[in-house]
């Protein structure tokens, strides 16, 4: 059994056997699965058990976050991370939204606000604007 298999039953396991009714907070749950496990196996179980609980799911695999339909998106910045910024050390700023919540870049020097968080996903997640196409579709956005 691979690692990711072992973990993915483990955190079924813990899921499955707490009494607690606090939201999940994962990290990661795709690393070292394969993207059929992903799709077909983690995504479904995440579906299932967003109903029960609040998940808090931190990722950077389109499948989970279109598949699974997040809700919301909480896209983070740190700065000092790129050239024009100022350094200021342990920084992080917050943008948070529906996948939906879309603008072409604007310019706008802070870079949070300078898009929507569709663009900041597709920016961010593997393979994100494929993601997006597939979620427009099953959606039926134009």
């Amino acid at each position: 059994m691979s690692t990711g298999k072992a973990s993915f039953i483990i955190l079924k396991l813990i899921i499955g056997l707490s009494k607690s009714n606090a939201p999940i907070l994962i990290d990661q749950p795709e690393d070292n699965l394969d993207n059929r496990s992903i799709t077909k196996e983690l995504v479904e179980y995440l579906k299932i058990k967003k109903l029960e609980r609040q998940i808090i799911l931190v990722t950077h695999n389109p499948n989970i976050v279109v598949n699974a339909d997040a809700e919301n998106i909480i896209i983070s910045h740190q700065y000092g991370q790129n050239p024009n910024e100022i350094d200021f050390e342990y920084r992080f700023d917050y943008v948070n939204g529906a996948l939906e919540n879309s603008f072409a870049k604007n310019g706008n020097k802070n870079i949070l606000l300078s898009m929507g968080i569709r663009e900041h996903v597709a920016d961010i997640v593997e393979g994100g604007k494929v993601a997006f196409k597939q979620r427009e579709a099953k959606y039926r956005f134009s």
